[in-house]
Formats: C-alpha cells, structure tokens, sequence
C-alpha cells in the first residue's frame, strides 16, 4: 500500500514538472533557424490551415474580418470629415447670421454648387456687358437691378448673403430662408431676369456707361429721359445717386450719378452751343418742396396746352459740373428724413433733379430727370413709430404703385395715362408721353433679414419688366376719352375710376399683387389719402390742400379741354414749337 502511494505521488510530481517545462518554452522566443537546417514537415495540412505565417489563399473568414476593419476605418474617416466640417461650419456661421443659420448657409452653398453660382462675383463691365441700350427690344424702359455689398452692422447682427447673381449679368436669385414648424431648416430659391444686374463688383461708374450715358444721346436729340432709383429703404438708392462721398472707400461708389451725368451733360453742352440749368425739388406727403428754394412750397397746376407747371420753382443756370454739384449737396442736405425701425435715416421723400437744356432762344432743347425715390416699406417696418411715419410710408408705397400704373400705360399702349394718381407722377407728366426713354434702377439689400422685402422690390421690377416685354403697341389715332359729365371719380386705384374692372382684374387685386411695400401699408395710404372713409377724417390743413389741388386741376382740364389721355403729345415739343 505504501509503494502504490509513493508511486502515485511520484507521478504527479513528473507531471507538474513537465508544466513548468512547456510554461517556460512557450514563454521564451524561439531560437532562429539556421541556414542548415531543414524546414518543419508540413504534416499534410492544406496551406491555409497550416497557419498565420504560411502563404497562400486566405479563408473566408479571415476577409470577411478584414473587410469589415476596412469598412470601419472608412466610416470613421467620413465621420471625421463630416465632424470637421461641421466646425468649419459653425465657425462660419458665427459671424454669418449665428449657430442656428448654418442649415441655411449648407443649403445655400448646395445650391450655388449645383449650378455654377460659387464663383466670385464678376462685374458687369468685366462679364462682357455693354449698353442696356444696345439690345432692340423695342421698348422704351429698361430694368436694372443693384445687388449692394453687405454693411457692417449686417455683419454684426450676424446677417448672411442670400442673393446669388448668375453669370453673364442679366439675372440672379433669392434664397429665401424659412423654418418650418417642426424647426427645420429650408431654402426656397426665387429666379428673377432683368435686362442688367449690377452685383457688388460694379461701381456708380459702371452703372452709369450702361443705363444713363447712353439716355444722353437721346436728350441731346430733343427728346425726354428719367432715370429712377427705387426700393426698399436702405437698400442704396441715395448712394447710387448721390454716392456717399468717402474717396478713401475704395469702392467707386463715392460719386453718384448725379455728378457723373453732371460731367458729360455740361460738356456735351458746351460743344453743342446749349445752355445747361438745373431744378431740384423733392414730394413729401403728397407737397412739392423746392430744395433750391428753402423748402418753399409749390403748386402743380397745368397750363392751356396741357403742360404740368410747378409755380415758383427755382431754375439756376449752371456754368461747369463743380457749381451743379454744389447745388446737389446743397438739396440733398435739405431733404427730408426720418427713421424707421430699418433704416434711422430712412428718405421720406421722392427727389428729383432736373437737368434741362436750351438753346440760344431760351427754347427747351432736352430734359433729364434723375429720380431717387424714398424707400418703400412693409407695414411692420413703421409700425412702432408715431402717426406721422405711418402716413409717410402709406403716400410712398401709394405714390410707386401710382407710378406702375403708368409705366403699364406707357408700354401697353393705353390711351389714358393715370399721372393724376399721385403727385410724384402728375410732376413727371412728360416722362409718360412722346418719346420718352426710362431706365429703372431697383436697388435690393443682401441681408437674410431682409429677404421677404427685397423680394417685394424684385417682383415689383420683373413687373415693370413684363411691361417692357410687350414691346410699343401705343395707338397713334385712338379715340378720345369721352368728357366727364358729372363730378370727377376718384381715382383710388391709381388711375382706375372708381375702382372699377381692368383687364378683368379688379383695382384691388392689382394692389395685392403689385405694391412694392406690404398691401397693408397700400391699404392704409387709401384710407388716409385716397378714399377717404368716415373713420379717417380730414385734417383741416389736408382739406384746404386738396380742395385746391382739385380746383386747380379741374380748371386747368378745362381749359385745355382734353383729358389725360395718350394723344396729348410730348411737353418738350410743344414748348420747342412754342
């Protein structure tokens, strides 16, 4: 019994020792092969199972696992992009319109790549464009639109660009941004194409040789031009015109079109033997202020031969660019201004310069009428300031939709002209008959914060622009408008008696689709200088102001015995035929 056990321990002790002796083999590398040595029987296993060092197929397995590595690999460096790309982005957003616009600026930049728009702008001079003239479309009015840079308050309220100008320069688009109502994030592009775009690469200078160089010719020929810059405030229409007078901005832009067109006009004159004057008035509120004159105020009536007069307004003869400039600063500085929740010096007033021409008799030989019209605005914009700024809103969005209503018949070939809608339009009567030439500037603002505005300024000048496609069908031999018997209706509508159908649409429907502001704001122009209701009396100031221009006009049509209808022939060729 005592040997059986003796062995059994023996035995146990040779196992545990054997342990050990493998533990330390597999624990210590292998000594390498010598060169002598012959290599390992492969003990008849195929080559793929004889082990990681062998060569040859590999198993299914053994792809499969690294496919699936390479697979991961690849989502995390996609997820590392896409990560770093965020950053950049919110980076970017940070000075562009904040962290919640960047779903809006990916979309944006989405599009422009889609369709070739992520370039640098290029200037109209630049991109090939010449003349706006050049093209015979048959129209006499062109639509221009003007694309500003971004301002810097925009830039620190963290605005972003949402306008996209398209090559070739001759249209753009607008990204509206929008957020639904689970929050997320959409861009609605709007397409719009004018005869010229104008994008922040292009100066007052280009503007210029495009649209108001080439009208001189014609009003050196005898003929009429005005050149009109319009929408919304802030967009910069006074800086188009006047410029902004900081030579060390080095934009172009610190001279206007008014010196530019002063430059060329006084020396095409003084080689033609004419001599140059000028008048500068503003319409405030439905008043003609004289800006050379103090802000007198004048009275529009219309002569025998149904010419528009502005009594006692000043006209100075000027002798170089340098004193009619004097005289612009000099006007501007008097111009009325106020401020609005978008713009603190908003122009609450239309202004016009007018540039005339004569010859040795003092006979009228060509007019140039340069336009700054005040900003059209939305009801929201003037909403928290006083009555005042209500109604001054109310008369400018009335006075641009006045102003359609007559560029409508001045291409159409209507032969009733509604100019006695407004009096910016009853002043510009002869920009609207013979041959008269126009050129539209609508000038748009950048800003995301401004989408929904710059949108109502577009849609306004693709209308005028539908206008001017339809090419000149006036009727040269169209009967006279029959003579109003009874009292006057009044044109509430501009131009529209009594509110009546045109072309099938009511009056009303066309203000809901053409105002240049907010319908609103045109509704409420009516109801405090159009149609008057019983709930918005008359002041009596307004009262005796209307009551004259009534009148006056009243006697003036009748001693002239037409009405405003298309047969009654350019002012300048009846003052040159005298």
């Amino acid at each position: 019994m005592m040997d059986h056990h003796e062995d059994m321990k023996r035995q146990v002790q040779d196992l545990r020792n054997a342990l050990r002796k493998q533990n330390r083999e597999r624990a210590s590398p292998p000594p390498p092969p010598s060169p002598s040595s012959p290599p390992p029987p492969s003990l008849g296993l195929p080559p793929s199972a004889a082990g990681p060092g062998c060569k040859g197929r590999k198993s299914d397995c053994v792809r499969r696992v690294e496919e699936m590595k390479a697979q991961r690999e690849a989502r995390r460096r996609r997820a590392g992009e896409v990560r770093q790309q965020r950053l950049d982005e919110a980076k970017e957003a940070e000075g562009r319109g904040g962290i919640e616009a960047v779903d809006f600026l990916r979309k944006i930049r989405e599009y422009d790549n889609e369709h070739g728009l992520a370039k640098p702008p290029v200037g109209w001079a630049q991109g090939g464009g010449g003349s706006v003239w050049d093209a015979d479309t048959g129209s006499r009015i062109r639509v221009c639109v003007r694309k500003r840079p971004m301002l810097r308050t925009e830039v620190l309220r963290h605005d972003f660009d949402v306008i996209s100008t398209e090559p070739g320069g001759r249209s753009l688009v607008v990204h509206e941004p929008r957020t639904k109502v689970d929050l997320s994030k959409e861009v609605i592009a709007h397409r719009f194409a004018f005869d010229a775009v104008f994008n922040e690469a292009d100066s007052n200078e280009a503007i210029h040789v495009a649209t108001l160089r080439p009208l001189l010719a014609h009003v050196f020929n005898g003929g009429s031009a005005t050149v009109f810059a319009f929408g919304q405030t802030g967009s910069g229409k006074t800086c188009t015109m006047a410029g902004h007078a900081n030579p060390d901005a080095a934009d172009g832009n610190a001279t206007g079109l008014y010196a530019l067109a002063a430059a060329d006009t006084v020396d095409a004159a003084r080689e033609g033997g004419l001599a140059v004057s000028i008048s500068f008035f503003e319409v405030y509120r439905g008043q003609v202020l004289d800006l050379l004159g103090g802000r007198e105020k004048l009275d529009v009536l219309e002569d025998g031969r149904g010419r528009v007069q502005v009594l006692g307004l000043v006209e100075k003869v000027i002798a170089d660019a340098a004193s009619m400039l004097a005289l612009v600063r000099q006007a501007e500085d008097a111009r009325a201004t106020g401020a609005t929740s978008a713009n603190e010096t908003s122009s609450r007033s239309h202004a016009i310069l007018r540039v005339m021409l004569r010859d040795a008799d003092g006979k009228l030989a060509g007019k140039l009428s340069l336009v700054d019209l005040a900003g059209s605005e939305r009801a929201a914009d003037s909403s928290s300031k006083e009555r005042q700024t209500r109604l001054e809103g109310a008369e400018i969005n009335k006075s641009l939709l006045c102003l359609k209503e007559c560029i409508r018949a001045l291409d159409s070939g209507s032969s009733h002209t509604p100019f006695r809608g407004s009096k910016l339009t009853q002043v510009l009567r002869d920009s609207f008959f013979g041959s008269a030439q126009m050129a539209m500037i609508a000038a748009i603002s950048p800003g995301s914060s401004a989408a929904e505005v710059t949108l109502n300024t577009l849609r306004y000048a693709a209308r005028l622009k539908e206008f001017s496609k339809r090419g000149p069908h006036r009727r040269r031999h169209a009967e006279p408008s029959p003579p109003e018997t009874g009292p006057p209706a009044v044109e509430g509508r501009c131009g529209t008696p009594g509110g009546g159908e045109k072309d099938g649409r009511t009056a009303a429907d066309d203000d809901v689709d053409d105002c240049a502001g907010d319908p609103a704001v045109c509704e409420q122009g009516l109801a405090s200088d159009g149609v008057r209701t019983p709930s918005t009396p008359l002041t009596p100031t307004e009262l005796g102001e209307e009551d004259e221009g009534e009148e006056a006009f009243a006697d003036a049509e009748e001693e002239s015995g037409g009405g405003e209808g298309g047969e009654g022939g350019d002012d300048l060729e009846r003052e040159r035929d005298g």
